[in-house]
């Protein structure tokens, strides 16, 4: 019974998001060592939350906007009933990650990600990073069809 409460509350998120993290290398035209310092020399006190809610219809709210060299620490709840992923590689290139993690359970650290997956009803991720390079740049679940149901968003680094 104990094993079955771990494995499903523990276990999958933890394997999802290291499937999704990605390995090493260049995010944007930056190399990890300049995204590493980057991270090191943002003010973590300064960071600023900002809260993204996926439902099986959509983003709430489906733009965010976020300032570049201001730490930020984009909070992701998955609402909905299906699983859900937060797709959106050209964002990831555009910011210095520090971490993702999934709170009291685990904290991953990688040069990039691609996407994460939530899984449904619960699913939360917290995503701290330091945006870069401005832009406007699409979110969205890859999902069947779950994009052309709204289920996208915009991220703005001004």
């Amino acid at each position: 019974m104990v094993l079955s409460v771990i494995h499903r509350s523990l276990v999958f998120p933890v394997l999802a998001l290291v499937a999704l993290a990605g390995c090493a290398g260049l995010a944007g035209s930056r190399s990890a060592v300049q995204n590493e310092k980057i991270v090191a020399d943002a003010d973590w006190s300064a960071m600023r939350d900002v809260n993204l809610v996926i439902k099986d219809y959509g983003y709430h709210p489906r733009e965010i906007r976020l300032k570049a060299g201001v730490p930020h620490r984009l909070i992701i709840e998955n609402h909905g009933v299906n699983n859900h992923y937060f797709v959106a590689p050209d964002f990831f290139r555009a910011v210095a990650p520090r971490k993702a993690e999934v709170p009291r359970y685990a904290e991953f650290k990688a040069d990039t990600y691609r996407s994460f997956e939530l899984f449904a009803a619960g699913g939360r991720l917290e995503f701290w990073f330091v945006p870069v390079d401005r832009g406007t740049y699409r979110a969205h679940c890859h999902l069947g069809g779950h994009a052309e149901m709204g289920v996208e968003g915009i991220l703005v680094i001004e």
